[in-house]
């Protein structure tokens, strides 16, 4: 059983093809608005474990600093 319909035109209001025909351009601007995001939040979490880092190295310097050895030969009397 063949079915024969006919394709007819579909009226649509300007206002509606207005917005279909910028639609390949509202996901461009998506896209490149979603890629410059992931971006950014890259940059930002490579800086904070950059920061994150050289803070531990800072932290284990001062813990070194403040060990029982940083007083070493402080009891000694000249």
């Amino acid at each position: 059983m063949k079915n024969n319909r006919t394709i007819q035109p579909l009226e649509v209001s300007s206002s509606l093809h207005e917005k279909l025909m910028k639609s390949p351009v509202y996901a461009q601007k998506m896209k490149t608005r979603t890629l410059t995001v992931s971006v950014i939040t890259t940059l930002l979490i490579l800086l904070n474990l950059v920061y994150y880092m050289s803070n531990q190295k800072n932290l284990a310097e001062d813990n070194i600093l403040e060990s029982q050895y940083a007083n070493f030969g402080s009891d000694l009397s000249i």
